[in-house]
């Protein structure tokens, strides 16, 4: 029996999103991803390269007698996307295989998804702006997870050795050119919170910023906002906010205008 040397450590958050949620639950988004839609053609890959991915199962052929054209579901047109990058990294198929093996541990034939587990992360992609990856060793062992997951599994030594990376975000906006997911690449380990102070700080310019918590439910931000003109305040009112409180002041410097901007955050 082989021996793992690389984890990812959020396993509750996966427990509780993935296996006691996403799972057993019949959501629309699976039949969107599952539904047979998409046709492969001999510019992304050659009919030839899918028959010999048939032959060694790397591709499920779900076609009468093996025979005729077909369609691919959204699911199916990603991981042959993961399978071709991986052979651009000089994996070969029995490496590959081990991957489509680990994807497809969760699978099921009484569930609406063929592949749960990569439906899972794509589905997260499209709903959340956290980088989501693929992680692929040489050792032949296998990840996927949030890049927040994989930044602490790598600062705690969880992860030793090192891997090839694929980007599912960047990889789904590649092949499909209509959708695309918006992906925070330097925020994403931020809270709400963080990332409103943040913004506050670095590119409001803001006077001050005040953060009142309410018992264990909301947290009111209040940013100040001094300005030279009235079109500055223009600027700042087209921003989405709880409220606004407007007002002129006067300072050593002459008359200035303040903006109070307060907005309810959730914990």
């Amino acid at each position: 029996m082989e021996i793992k040397r690389n984890y990812l450590t959020d396993t509750d958050w996966f427990d509780y999103q993935f296996i006691c949620g996403f799972l057993y639950e019949n959501h629309s988004v699976k039949e969107f991803l599952n539904e047979p839609q998409y046709k492969i053609g001999d510019e992304a890959i050659s009919s030839r390269v899918l028959k010999h991915w048939h032959d060694t199962e790397i591709l499920k052929d779900n076609r009468p007698k093996g025979k005729g054209w077909r369609k691919f579901s959204f699911t199916e047109v990603v991981w042959i996307s993961i399978a071709s990058q991986l052979r651009k990294f000089g994996l070969d198929l029995k490496k590959i295989k081990k991957v489509k093996e680990y994807l497809d541990a969760f699978n099921s034939t009484e569930n609406l998804s063929k592949c749960p587990l990569l439906d899972f992360y794509i589905a997260h992609c499209m709903t959340s702006t956290m980088p989501i990856k693929l992680l692929v060793f040489d050792t032949g062992e296998v990840l996927i997870g949030r890049q927040v997951a994989i930044d602490l599994a790598v600062q705690y030594g969880f992860i030793q050795d090192d891997y090839i990376s694929i980007d599912i975000a960047k990889l789904i906006n590649k092949r499909f050119k209509g959708k695309k997911i918006e992906t925070d690449y330097s925020n994403y380990s931020l809270s709400t919170i963080e990332k409103e102070v943040q913004q506050g700080i670095y590119y409001d310019d803001v006077k001050s910023i005040t953060i009142n918590i309410n018992g264990n439910k909301d947290i009111l931000l209040t940013k100040e906002h001094i300005k030279n003109s009235r079109d500055e305040i223009k600027v700042l009112l087209q921003k989405t906010g709880e409220y606004y409180e407007e007002s002129s002041v006067r300072t050593g410097k002459g008359k200035h205008y303040k903006l109070v901007e307060k907005k309810k955050l959730k914990k």
